[in-house]
């Protein structure tokens, strides 16, 4: 039996999160990052299982919200794309959310790690 990791985006965050960033509101893609992507990731990663990350549910996402989010991984966190693409899996819900996961998958592919 495969065992998974989860988050609902609309029930464990935001129907309506937007922004990158604090200023940006107290739903933004910098917190949903820290506080449940990030660690729901390294829990998926350390058990060798799937995250799935299911955005039924969720009004609307904004462009800096899922890029900050997801792309923030790889630029901010260090997580490696190849380890982030075998272990994510983002289920739109209904058709209309599809072009999130496709921007999902757009920002992982162009994220680029920060030098500091």
């Amino acid at each position: 039996m495969d065992e998974t990791v989860k988050i609902n985006v609309a029930t464990e965050f935001s129907k309506f999160p937007s922004g990158r960033d604090d200023a940006d509101g107290p739903f933004n893609g910098t917190k949903f990052r820290k506080e449940l992507l990030l660690p729901r990731l390294q829990e998926a990663m350390q058990k060798k299982v799937k995250l799935v990350v299911e955005l039924d549910g969720v009004l609307s996402f904004g462009s800096s919200f899922l890029e900050e989010s997801f792309g923030g991984l790889i630029r901010r966190e260090s997580v490696l794309r190849e380890d982030l693409e075998a272990t994510l899996v983002v289920l739109p819900g209904w058709e209309g959310n599809k072009r999130y996961s496709d921007a999902i998958a757009r920002y992982i592919k162009d994220a680029r790690k920060e030098s500091h």
